[in-house]
């Protein structure tokens, strides 16, 4: 009897140990058009902590993202499509791009 408990706890085991193993490798595998690019200023000066808004057109999803220290944002594993990229950030107006449409396993920059 214990033989038998423990065959089917050693086959469970393996069972999950190769749905994880398979889960890891098909998130692995997750690929897509990456967005990204410098939030400026008109005087040419980088704007840290800005909020990055990118809307797919079609579906109307959005991503949000911030800017780093050196104004940089990036969005990684996007589905291609067309892109609206808006911006905002404190004492400064809204900015808006449209028409942005990274494709596929490519990068776009803004």
């Amino acid at each position: 009897m214990s033989v038998t408990l423990a065959k089917g706890r050693i086959r469970a085991f393996l069972i999950i140990s190769m749905l994880i193993f398979f889960v890891v490798q098909a998130c692995a595998q997750v690929s897509g058009a990456t967005l990204s690019g410098t939030v400026r200023d008109s005087s040419g000066a980088v704007i840290p902590s800005a909020a990055v808004a990118i809307t797919d057109v079609a579906t109307g999803v959005t991503r949000n993202v911030s800017t780093d220290s050196a104004g940089f944002y990036t969005a990684p594993n996007l589905l291609p499509g067309n892109y609206e990229v808006s911006v905002t950030s404190a004492g400064f107006s809204r900015e808006v791009r449209s028409g942005i449409g990274p494709s596929d396993g490519r990068s776009a920059g803004g």
